[in-house]
């Protein structure tokens, strides 16, 4: 972790002293020097727009030093990138993280011909004046060699590509490589990554969670004083890359008078031990392209914006107009967007008190809606039910997965971050639900995001009502609504089919067995109250 450290320092002081460094540039700045180079274009609309390779995140490469002790691989590769970079020209990009209350800051050193990577970064993380840090709390530096373009005609298992994380003891130890892969998430994640380990393990202050949150004030009756009062109601949406947490979080709920809905943050955030929660990203949000049309009309706006910065999206020839329809290229295009041009959100990345969070899987099993108890909603997240996407694994899109947590960033101890969870939400009294946002029943019928929206917002009005008993999965199921169609919503209902039911439960359970018994075997025996919460057996 040293040589990381080392290597980080090495690069940027060399740069500078040698002219090659272009540090303390604005946003617009970036976005000239990014448009200078090949394959960068502008579109009619002005906004920025390139490729990058790969087109998604480099799982199957990346490791951290928590879960895999560097060696002799990673003192190589740090050797490796002072020496490829030390004759380029460098972007040194500092940026704040959050909304600076913490003192976490990012440094990213990015190679010049790949400035579009700069000009998104601060899109997404910063302001767009310019300015630098002393001491970054985090850096992440990429580079690539001489097998960058062969890797262009493999498979991303197959390609040429090492990702590596030194999670370090102390706040300004946390360094990320990346080697052979230009795409910004390997950035956003990086930062993700490091906030995750940051909280939990050198702060202590808390779990950082794969989710977004939003805030609502609604009129919700109250049953002391007899009628409706206008009350805040803060909600954290949890799931995996492209289960609907931006769509979710980024819908007004707000019809009356007085009401009003706002974005907090769309992917990650801290849940503090006070129930408090405070989001990351202050500049904007990198939303997938797949599917965006009328239907979200905020992120449409915001992705035609001149101020969008367009990953592996569709551009016809000139004039230049993108197409989010077109996703021949890839499933995982992506746009950054700002906050700046969301209507929705919210002036503040922090609220003091979490309500509800609602976790969102997709299995056809499970109901629209069901109710947790904080022992089922640990057990649920050690499960991590949801399908992978193209902004994971391409090649796996599609296919059911299980990740602790919903969460491929977390380092470390699985069964310590549960259990600190589940203690934030017992102690705090947050009420937990899971979410179903794929399809449902033995035909696979679509959950449509009215339907979804329908029931999110009974669910934050009041409205909603659930079953004492469990169904066939252990969940509390919906037995009372306003907005939503009770009759689409209980996934057990829809099964008349006995044998049928039985053998798609068996599969389910021994799927789970076979997962707990992996778990426990890593990070030890679950306590009993939680692990028996949640069925996983016959």
């Amino acid at each position: 972790m040293d040589a990381f450290n080392r290597a980080a320092r090495q690069i940027y002081a060399e740069a500078l002293q040698s002219n090659r460094l272009i540090k303390g540039r604005s946003l617009e700045e970036l976005k000239q020097i990014a448009l200078r180079q090949e394959g960068v274009i502008q579109t009619q609309f002005g906004s920025v727009a390139a490729d990058s390779e790969p087109m998604s995140r480099s799982a199957p490469h990346t490791r951290n030093s928590v879960d895999h002790p560097f060696g002799e691989a990673e003192e190589a590769l740090a050797q490796q990138v002072v020496a490829v970079l030390g004759g380029e020209r460098i972007i040194a990009l500092d940026t704040i993280i959050g909304d600076g209350r913490d003192g976490v800051t990012a440094r990213f050193l990015i190679p010049e011909q790949y400035a579009q990577i700069a000009y998104g970064l601060k899109l997404l993380f910063d302001q767009p004046a310019a300015w630098t840090v002393e001491e970054p709390t985090y850096t992440i530096i990429y580079f690539t060699d001489e097998a960058f373009e062969f890797n262009k005609k493999k498979k991303l298992v197959d390609k040429d590509i090492t990702v590596r994380l030194a999670m370090g003891s102390r706040r300004g130890e946390q360094v990320k490589i990346c080697r052979n892969t230009i795409y910004l998430g390997e950035g956003k994640k990086g930062v993700f990554q490091f906030e995750d380990w940051r909280v939990k393990a050198i702060d202590k202050t808390g779990i950082f969670l794969h989710t977004g949150a939003r805030r609502d004030h609604l009129w919700i009756y109250d049953p002391e004083t007899e009628r409706p009062e206008l009350k805040e109601i803060v909600t954290a949406i949890s799931g995996l890359t492209a289960t609907g947490k931006t769509t979710t979080l980024c819908r007004k709920f707000a019809k009356l008078p007085k009401e009003g809905s706002e974005m907090i943050g769309d992917d990650g955030g801290t849940l503090g031990f006070d129930g408090s929660y405070a989001a990351f990203e202050i500049g904007g949000l990198y939303v997938k392209t797949e599917g965006l049309d009328e239907s979200q009309p905020e992120i449409l706006r915001a992705a035609e914006s001149r101020d969008a910065f367009l990953e592996n999206v569709a551009v016809t020839k000139y004039p230049y107009i993108p197409d989010f329809r077109d996703i021949t290229k890839t499933g995982n295009g992506r746009a950054i967007v700002t906050r700046d041009h969301l209507e929705i959100a919210s002036q503040s990345l922090r609220a003091e008190k979490i309500h509800y969070i609602i976790m969102l899987t997709r299995n056809p099993l499970a109901n629209i809606i069901s109710r947790l108890t904080p022992e089922q909603a640990t057990m649920q997240f050690i499960y991590g039910e949801s399908i992978e996407s193209t902004g994971g694994n391409p090649e796996e899109a599609g296919k059911f997965k299980r990740v602790v947590f919903l969460d491929p960033f977390i380092a470390g101890d699985r069964l310590e971050h549960a259990l600190i969870f589940y203690d934030i939400v017992k102690k705090n009294g947050i009420q937990c639900y899971l979410a179903n946002t794929g399809s449902i029943g033995p035909a696979e019928t679509k959950v449509t995001l009215r339907q979804s929206l329908a029931a999110y917002n009974d669910l934050v009005r009041g409205q909603l009502r659930f079953s004492r008993d469990g169904d066939c999965l252990g969940y509390r199921y919906p037995i009372k609504c306003d907005r939503a169609n009770l009759d689409e919503m209980n996934a057990h209902r829809l099964f008349t089919d006995r044998e049928t039911t039985r053998r798609r439960v068996e599969d389910f359970f021994r799927g789970r067995q076979a997962f707990l018994e992996e778990f426990e075997g890593r990070y030890g025996r679950i306590p009993a109250p939680i692990r028996e919460s949640l069925p996983y057996a016959e």
